[in-house]
């Protein structure tokens, strides 16, 4: 997942990224604990309750916050949900479940 992120960051956002650059944290949520900014409630009900979410972060030059939230399927590691936020505002989110 980390080099997911790295690439990303690049063809998306126009942004090199360096391994040791980058944070990484994973947590289990259940779905009263996900605030909407992150995960909207009309995506958040196609979620497992708990959810786990992986989150890549990373400071760029100029001082900005790039965090990545990726919520995935603890069996398969399968990616269901992504959301992508930049100091704090949500700049894009993906849903890959229906």
């Amino acid at each position: 997942m980390l080099e997911w992120f790295i690439e990303k960051m690049k063809s998306e956002f126009g942004v090199e990224v360096k391994n040791e650059e980058v944070g990484y944290e994973a947590y289990e949520f259940y779905h009263d604990e996900i605030d909407e900014l992150l995960i909207p409630v009309e995506h958040i009900e196609k979620l497992p309750n708990p959810l786990l979410l992986e989150a890549f972060m990373y400071v760029d030059k100029e001082g900005y916050e790039w965090i990545v939230g990726v919520v995935v399927d603890e069996e398969t590691r399968d990616m269901l949900y992504e959301v992508w936020l930049k100091d704090g505002k949500r700049m894009s989110a993906h849903l890959y479940v229906s």
